[in-house]
């Protein structure tokens, strides 16, 4: 769809100057501290993870590392063993080690402040993905930040004395245990590539591609996670510009291609995927539709058939064009029958327990309607295939901080979904609903009109050249 302030003359154009981009930016930096300093400072927290084999081994081989040590991590495994290859995590230790010895708190000081800049990070390149005037950016921006602050995990915290929902939230129970600055860090610098990737199909300039691709070694320097950035790539770069695909996919996977034969000279013993059949297509869906996966595996059917059917019913209603009121007094009549039909008491979700089982499903059958029934689905296709390859890395692990970087994504994700929502909302996307909402099957309403508009509408805005910034799309 073409934004149509993109479209009018420069001097009618509404203007957000890029100090609003530095306020939210700020504003984000600042809520992340706050909502993540509990186990930072919690002295019992500290007490707990001083004792943790893996933080003092690396503090311990930081302190007693010499040059040599330091050059071998570049040509040889990683500050801890022989697992890995990762140069800059094993750098960023030795330089913490150096500094702080076996002073933990510090370390997760540089976790915490780290954290924060992924939460800006995120929600710039959510701004820059999204689509509309400018306030839309700014606003899909902060909810993409809100979004990852308030994500939560599905394992347990080991040995944290906490509240089960606060030791949930990912950016929260990754602070006490700084080992995974790899994580954290890795994920700043794909972050920082991707956004510099959008911003260089957007307006061009060689520094930024050259600065995507160099965020893009850094990110894989710090831990291989970074390597599902290919996969991600050739989608985000048709969604701008298809003449792009091409080069940028070659640059991205030969990078990566380079990199894995430079880890498995230099870490022959590095571990890696491992395909299990059935156990690991199950560790895929575990990670990608963890909520709706668990429902299944639970065998919780009544949740999973009564929420497919309420966005059926809806959806076929709001086909045939119904009133809202009729749709509002269907909804509860499908839920007394489907609690009878299904879980054998018609009563079923008069009650919260049900409705709290049910609304994993709900959200992803309402989530999945949403993204087959718009034809203008903006970069949400996009992004489905960059949270689902978040997962691949990590499907061979279990632990809270193999979920930092899929949920990083399902944040860029659902705000993406909501924009669209929004946009359907709002009557930006109405048109592309016209074969399924604009009347009734067999109507007289001649629809070649609408849908024309809607084919023209889908088009999107011809890129800025090289030289000249698109004006329509500021960069954050």
């Amino acid at each position: 769809m073409v934004d149509p302030q993109s479209q009018a003359p420069p001097e009618q154009r509404p203007h957000i100057s890029r100090w609003w981009y530095a306020a939210l930016a700020l504003a984000l930096f600042a809520a992340a501290l706050l909502s993540t300093s509990g186990l930072v400072f919690d002295p019992v927290a500290q007490s707990l993870w001083a004792g943790n084999g893996d933080s003092i081994g690396i503090a311990e081989a930081a302190e007693r590392s010499e040059l040599g040590d330091v050059v071998g991590w570049w040509t040889g495994p990683w500050i801890q063993g022989k697992m890995y290859y990762r140069p800059l995590s094993s750098m960023l230790f030795y330089v913490e080690g150096q500094l702080f010895s076996t002073d933990f708190r510090s370390y997760c000081i540089v976790s915490w402040l780290a954290g924060a800049v992924n939460v800006v990070l995120l929600a710039l390149l959510g701004a820059s993905l999204a689509r509309g005037t400018r306030w839309v950016k700014l606003a899909v921006g902060a909810l993409t930040g809100v979004l990852f602050l308030l994500a939560r995990h599905p394992e347990i915290c080991q040995g944290l004395d906490c509240e089960p929902a606060r030791a949930a939230r990912v950016t929260w129970g990754m602070m006490p245990w700084w080992p995974v600055q790899t994580d954290i860090f890795s994920l700043m610098f794909a972050t920082l590539s991707l956004l510099l990737l959008d911003r260089w199909l957007l307006g061009g300039g060689r520094r930024r591609l050259i600065g995507a691709a160099g965020a893009f070694v850094a990110a894989l320097l710090f831990k291989e996670m970074a390597l599902c950035i290919p996969l991600m790539v050739p989608l985000l770069a048709l969604y701008r510009k298809r003449a792009a695909v091409a080069p940028v996919t070659g640059l991205f996977v030969g990078i990566g291609v380079v990199f894995y034969l430079i880890r498995t000279l230099a870490a022959p013993e590095a571990s890696g995927l491992e395909w299990a059949g059935m156990r690991t297509l199950s560790n895929f869906a575990y990670y990608f539709v963890n909520s709706f996966w668990t429902i299944v595996m639970a065998g919780t059917w009544d949740a999973i058939l009564t929420s497919l059917g309420l966005v059926v019913l809806v959806l076929v209603m709001l086909w045939r064009r119904i009133e809202w009121v009729w749709i509002v007094f269907a909804v509860p009549l499908w839920l007394l029958l489907a609690g009878q039909a299904f879980a054998g008491n018609f009563a079923q979700y008069t009650v919260l327990g049900p409705w709290v089982r049910m609304l994993p499903a709900l959200v992803f059958f309402a989530g999945l309607a949403l993204l087959v029934l718009i034809r203008d689905r903006g970069v949400s296709p996009a992004l489905v295939v960059a949270a689902a390859a978040a997962c691949i890395p990590v499907l061979n692990r279990i632990g809270p901080h193999y979920w930092y970087w899929p949920l990083a994504f399902y944040a860029l994700l659902n705000a993406s979904l909501l924009e669209r929502l929004w946009e359907v909302i709002r009557g930006r996307n109405e048109a592309l609903l016209a074969p399924l909402f604009s009347a009734k099957p067999g109507g007289d309403g001649d629809q070649s009109d609408v849908l024309e508009a809607a084919d023209a509408d889908s088009q999107p805005p011809a890129p800025a050249s090289d030289g000249a910034p698109e004006e329509g799309n500021a960069q954050p």
